[in-house]
């Protein structure tokens, strides 16, 4: 019998870092429908603007569900799928967050939704959709232009600087990008998204930054509130999670891809941080994905995501 598989799709085969796609109600690519209602994951931001009609999304443990005109953003490695849409209408973007200016992408992580929805927002969700319209024109144009690449980015740019005036929370959370604290703090989390396999400690990742650990301590639970230990844990967590309920790996396989030679103390940190064994979380979890699955019926699809 086949595994589950969580899949991982990357913008690498993109000259531009960016994809986008009209949002239709009838597509034919078996392909791409298979994609869209398969749980997944991308090393991108996804947007997903609703201009009309209805759609339903999982992502990580909650549904979200959309009416046109809304929009929807996740972050990069959050695990999603299509559960279910009725006519509908508008775009898919993902794009490579190296791309975003740092001031963006620092004022997007430090808010403390981590999946951006967005409603009843007036002329503001129409300006979003114009500037979907112009970016997907300006990749579908292939006459050749010295700045043609930098001129898609900054039009993306534009487009994350006005999600950023949408939101509250992201402009409250807002800091300087000037500052070297927030450059660290910044640094930090990208290294975790790429080295937590291979680096537990604070003190290894002090080491990267070519700073003191106590500076890199200080630094990341004044600007978080919380301690480098505890963000490094949680995005070691966070992918057992995803493992144990998108795949049929052991709890001694996942211990070994997250880079735990002992299982007993992967199954001890994950019980300590989630109150329950990795064993229990499979569990519970697959439980309601089956009920989910029984409530979902998947008949259309969304282009070239």
């Amino acid at each position: 019998m086949a595994r589950k598989k969580l899949n991982l799709f990357e913008l690498r085969s993109h000259p531009y870092g960016l994809v986008i796609s009209p949002m239709l109600n009838n597509f034919d690519s078996h392909e791409d429908k298979d994609k869209a209602f398969s749980v997944h994951r991308h090393d991108s931001y996804g947007l997903f603007f609703l201009r009309s009609g209805e759609m339903t999304m999982m992502v990580e443990e909650g549904e979200i569900n959309m009416g046109g005109p809304s929009m929807l953003v996740i972050q990069p490695g959050q695990v999603h799928k299509c559960l279910r849409y009725k006519e509908i209408s508008g775009w898919v973007l993902f794009f490579d967050g190296g791309n975003l200016d740092n001031s963006i992408r620092g004022v997007l992580e430090q808010s403390i939704e981590k999946t951006l929805m967005f409603k009843d927002q007036g002329n503001a969700l129409v300006f979003c959709d114009k500037l979907l319209l112009t970016i997907f024109n300006g990749v579908q144009d292939k006459t050749p232009g010295r700045f043609r690449i930098q001129m898609l980015h900054a039009l993306v740019n534009a487009l994350f600087y006005q999600i950023a005036n949408m939101q509250p929370l992201l402009k409250s959370a807002a800091v300087s990008p000037g500052l070297r604290s927030v450059q660290i703090v910044q640094h930090f989390k990208d290294l975790i998204k790429v080295e937590f396999k291979k680096f537990k400690r604070p003190s290894e990742y002090a080491g990267l930054l070519h700073i003191s650990l106590s500076h890199l301590n200080d630094t990341v639970k004044r600007l978080t509130g919380y301690s480098a230990t505890h963000l490094i844990q949680q995005e070691i967590i966070a992918e057992a999670q995803r493992l144990l309920r998108y795949t049929d790996k052991t709890g001694r396989e996942i211990a070994c891809d997250l880079g735990y030679a002992d299982d007993k103390y992967f199954i001890r940190l994950f019980t300590k941080v989630l109150g329950q064994s990795p064993s229990k979380f499979r569990k519970i979890k697959c439980a309601e994905s089956h009920q989910i699955e029984a409530d979902t019926t998947p008949d259309i699809i969304m282009g070239n995501l």
